[in-house]
């Protein structure tokens, strides 16, 4: 047990090797299913916030379904968002 952990020859140069190119696009898939991922869980986040704030703090104002929508069509910019909500007093 541990024979293979001291090499007498030296490592092979792998600076030459490179990803097929079916690699690379999964790899490039993979990077735009994460950040699309990502980018949902934000806009979800902001959208629970915007209803919440819209709500008020005691749940006195009803929340419909048009804000809900209205909601989820603000969201799609969640870094501003949350930026508003960064900034903002409440």
């Amino acid at each position: 047990m541990g024979q293979n952990l001291s090499l007498s020859e030296p490592f092979a140069d792998t600076s030459g090797a490179v990803l097929s190119p079916t690699d690379r696009a999964n790899d490039i898939i993979l990077a735009a299913i994460w950040g699309l991922s990502l980018y949902g869980i934000g806009m979800i986040w902001c959208a629970v916030g915007l209803l919440r704030r819209w709500a008020g703090p005691n749940n006195d104002r009803g929340v419909t379904m048009l804000s809900v929508l209205a909601a989820f069509l603000m969201s799609t910019g969640w870094p501003v968002i949350l930026a508003y909500f960064a900034f903002s007093n409440q």
